[in-house]
């Protein structure tokens, strides 16, 4: 068996149990459900091959006393519609693949700024407190970005683990996603970004429950419809209920609803300036105003 393993870390552990107002959400079966599912920790790293581990800060041991430890539990719970042995298996195969993936060390990792530095970023958070990321797909070279799939594979789950650094698993555990597809051809959608947005989105989505809020989807393009249409080969249908896709000239308003207008980036008509955005051209800059998409909401 391994020796002990610890996944990317920002807190610790307590002895004592805190206030959670996250845990104390909870319905009185999904407490039922998690205390469950704690008892099988054991297990679970027996599965895994270790002896014990910390996920995203967390022990996951069956004696711990942290509530967060039944944030993150429940998040398995939620991906298997609350099957126990669905959600062990599920963490199993996480844990295995962290180790194997060797996540603890992907955020000391660097990429290249000039091919990633405007694909993907954080930029402040939701009336929720949420933290905010941002994808920005026009104008991209597609061999560059997404046609060393380790590469980029690599850098999307270290985004990911950055934005875990910005929960507290007390008060937010969830984040928001703004798509952007300004200035993205028919053309360019080829089959090197269908294969990253396949072999991303299957890793996202086994490895990363139950993080999304919500996702927008703005400037999308009149054939938006078959992106979607593949997309949602790949997605539960609980993360297909959280995309938002705005319709012409309804962008600012839809993104007030969950962002406030102080942090939300002056490109989509808020009054927070991103510097690195505000750099480019006009005729590069994304788009609040475009074409109406064919669907309000994607393919299921």
């Amino acid at each position: 068996m391994a020796e002990a393993q610890t996944s990317t870390t920002t807190t610790t552990t307590t002895s004592t149990t805190t206030s959670n107002p996250l845990f104390d959400k909870f319905t009185e079966e999904e407490k039922k459900k998690v205390e469950e599912l704690k008892t099988h920790l054991p297990d679970i790293l027996k599965g895994a091959d270790v002896q014990n581990y910390t996920l995203w800060g967390v022990e996951l041991n069956k004696d711990s006393n942290d509530r967060k430890l039944e944030v993150i539990l429940i998040k398995f719970l939620k991906a298997r519609n609350f099957e126990i042995d669905q959600a062990k298996e599920m963490l199993i195969k996480s844990i295995k693949w962290r180790i194997e993936f060797k996540t603890d060390e992907i955020l000391s990792e660097t990429f290249p700024a000039s091919i990633f530095g405007k694909v993907g970023f954080f930029h402040k958070h939701d009336k929720e407190n949420r933290p905010v990321t941002y994808n920005l797909y026009g104008g991209l070279d597609n061999n560059q970005v997404f046609g060393e799939l380790e590469r980029f594979i690599r850098w999307r789950v270290q985004l990911m683990e950055k934005g875990i650094q910005l929960l507290d698993f007390v008060n937010v555990d969830q984040m928001i996603q703004v798509h952007d597809y300004n200035l993205v051809a028919y053309a360019n959608y080829d089959s090197t970004v269908k294969n990253a947005s396949k072999n991303v989105t299957q890793v996202l989505q086994e490895n990363y429950p139950e993080f999304l809020a919500a996702k927008f989807f703005v400037n999308v393009p009149w054939w938006g419809d078959l992106m979607f249409k593949f997309v949602s080969m790949f997605l539960s249908e609980q993360t297909k209920k959280k995309f938002i896709v705005t319709s012409a000239g309804g962008v600012k308003d839809s993104m007030l609803n969950l962002i406030p207008e102080e942090n939300l980036p002056t490109i989509y008509g808020g009054k927070s300036v991103i510097p690195e955005l505000e750099e480019k051209s006009e005729g590069d800059k994304p788009k609040v105003d475009e074409p109406e998409p064919k669907n309000d909401k994607p393919t299921e």
